[in-house]
């Protein structure tokens, strides 16, 4: 994990960068733009988290799962491995609640193109996307008071190390941290793509069945063809999210094999093994989008060009 997902999430923040940098670019007057703009800030904000220093110096120096250093040094280390973790479940949370939103707004761009201008606004987009935001993050804050500081004894290094543990809020809200748990699940890996699904299966039918009529418009044609474009790396975008939700969703139906670190205190060998591949599929989910645009759409691929080649 902690040489394939750094050097995933290395690739993943420079496309990410160059996806902000060129939609940026294009103007956020087109409310696509404003959607793929914020998930490609919290893709970068979710592969920063997940591989921050704190966290690697935690997993990984030493004995696991522990600071091997003095109570001050590991205090604040242990306040940064909070913080990134936020920002890690957080932005993880919008990344995979967005492509509902865009599978909303293909679905009004197919079905009602002469009154999307009039249901599909900038404001509203904005507003969508800043409501998702602020949901996730408060949640995640939340939902970090479950966890706690401590510094004690280590017979195996025969010195005191720093712990995170559970707080004793946590054990005196167990069925609170339960529904918590439980709506983390539903609202981030069963309904947005269960939903992001059906409406990709939709669109899909509605354009090819538009793209035969295609060829017999002139002008309104070409404009159209540009729009289904549009759609359809857009549904790249989702289908990938789509599989990736799947992969993710496993430790909710096969729990005895595959665990979340934030529910499970003794993971059997295989459910680590597991969890350490799902972390590799959502660090390649967030990486990718940026080859998407690039492949399929050609005012993307054109302004990256434009970006080294000057003329």
């Amino acid at each position: 994990m902690f040489g394939v997902t750094p050097a995933i999430g290395i690739f993943g923040v420079i496309g990410n960068i160059f996806s902000i940098i060129i939609l940026t670019k294009h103007g956020l007057h087109k409310c696509s733009n404003i959607t793929l703009l914020v998930l490609a800030i919290n893709d970068m904000a979710f592969l920063i988290g997940f591989n921050s220093v704190p966290k690697l110096i935690y997993e990984v120096m030493g004995d696991s799962h522990s600071f091997l250093f003095s109570l001050t040094d590991s205090y604040v280390l242990y306040i940064f491995y909070h913080i990134f973790h936020i920002m890690d479940y957080a932005s993880a949370g919008v990344s995979l609640s967005l492509p509902v939103v865009i599978t909303l707004e293909r679905l009004v761009a197919v079905f009602l193109p002469l009154r999307f201008h009039q249901i599909v606004t900038p404001a509203r987009t904005w507003f969508a996307v800043a409501f998702i935001s602020v949901f996730w993050y408060a949640f995640f804050v939340h939902m970090s008071f479950y966890m706690a500081f401590s510094y004690e004894f280590n017979a195996r290094v025969n010195i005191s190390v720093g712990l995170i543990q559970r707080s004793a809020y946590h054990y005196s809200s167990l069925h609170v941290v339960f529904l918590l748990e439980e709506a983390m699940s539903m609202l981030m890996m069963k309904i947005p793509p269960a939903l992001t699904f059906a409406g990709c299966i939709v669109i899909g039918i509605k354009v090819k069945m538009a793209s035969s009529r295609r060829q017999k418009m002139t002008s309104k044609g070409q404009a159209e063809g540009s729009s289904n474009r549009t759609t359809k790396m857009l549904l790249a975008v989702c289908l990938l999210y789509t599989v990736t939700c799947a992969i993710l969703s496993l430790p909710t139906y096969l729990p005895q094999y595959v665990y979340y670190t934030m529910t499970s205190d003794a993971p059997s060998n295989m459910g680590t093994i597991l969890y350490q591949a799902i972390n590799i599929v959502l660090c390649v989910n967030s990486s990718s989008n940026f080859i998407i645009y690039v492949a399929m759409n050609k005012n993307f691929r054109d302004t990256y060009k434009s970006l080294f080649v000057r003329n």
